[in-house]
């Protein structure tokens, strides 16, 4: 008799076999959707992560330029450009939550000194540090309560996601 049908044979006269496997199944299934939930959450968070730098760059990339519109101020123009390409991942960013702060410093020695920094755009030659924040909020409970900080007010677990960019202004005149 061969030995694959001796196998197979054995297979079915075990009853045990078949029950084993559900019971494994079982055991180790929420385990591998916990993990693959997760998984695609941290896909979805380092995806935002990466739109929030990018939009930052741009948005100071324009800023530094002295670039402004008639009828718009810089602040508006930099907000608009923001939003806009925070739009582009849909639902997941809600721009009214996004937070932006330009503060000008005359050198770069006087970033993070006490009362060395003007909040605003700044002038020609000014270093200007720009700081983009997003309060992104985590769809499963249990990464939260591992990477998140609970919000009170939203009763939801979040992650602040923050992009801060140092750039020159132009000599502009």
């Amino acid at each position: 008799m061969p030995l694959f049908s001796l196998t197979r044979n054995m297979l079915r006269r075990d009853k045990s076999i078949q029950g084993s496997t559900a019971v494994e199944v079982a055991l180790l299934a929420p385990v591998f959707f916990l993990i693959l939930i997760g998984l695609v959450e941290l896909s979805l968070l380092f995806t935002a992560q990466q739109l929030l730098e990018n939009a930052a760059f741009n948005a100071s990339r324009l800023a530094k330029s002295g670039y402004a519109v008639a009828g718009e101020t810089q602040a508006q123009l930099v907000t608009s450009l923001l939003d806009n390409e925070l739009q582009s991942y849909g639902s997941m960013i809600d721009v009214t939550q996004v937070t932006t702060s330009a503060e000008s410093y005359n050198s770069f020695n006087a970033i993070n000194q006490a009362g060395q920094g003007i909040s605003g755009f700044g002038s020609a030659s000014q270093i200007v540090v720009y700081t983009v924040n997003y309060p992104w909020k985590l769809f499963t409970p249990m990464l939260g309560e591992i990477i998140g900080t609970w919000n009170s007010i939203t009763h939801t677990w979040q992650v602040n996601l923050t992009s801060q960019i140092v750039v020159r202004n132009e000599p502009y005149d």
